[in-house]
């Protein structure tokens, strides 16, 4: 691998994933995804929720990211993160509980702030089980 890419994703609590890369692809909070090269710009910029993918040796991977900030350099990208997961974290019988939990409170809702939470729990299992979904190796 040619000018590889440092990806290291944090949360407050812990590190996430740190490896060396050939690109990265995360979400923005308003712009899309971002796709990183090797000698890329500077750029800093919120991080979306949604799915993080990478290519490490020769292999597409992915992992989940929910807001945060993203460092941009030309050789390295730090996504500081309020929540991630890699695949190996991630339990599907959770994220099916999560997401019937999600859809109840969603019907129970009485008002505009309840409806937006539960909303988010919801689009938040869906990203997981994405995750999952695109997984080759589970």
């Amino acid at each position: 691998m040619s000018n590889p890419i440092k990806l290291e994703v944090l949360t407050p609590e812990r590190l996430v994933f740190s490896a060396m890369v050939s690109e990265v692809q995360f979400p923005t909070a308003q712009q899309g995804y971002y796709g990183i090269l090797p000698d890329h710009t500077p750029v800093l910029t919120p991080v979306g929720d949604g799915l993080v993918f990478f290519q490490q040796d020769d292999q597409p991977h992915c992992l989940t990211v929910f807001g945060g900030f993203a460092e941009v350099g030309p050789d390295r990208v730090t996504l500081l993160a309020r929540e991630s997961e890699t695949i190996d974290q991630l339990n599907p019988e959770q994220i099916e509980r999560e997401q019937q939990q999600a859809l109840a409170l969603l019907k129970e809702a009485k008002d505009e702030a309840a409806l937006q939470a539960a909303q988010r729990r919801l689009d938040a299992s869906l990203i997981r089980q994405q995750a999952l979904s695109r997984d080759t190796s589970h």
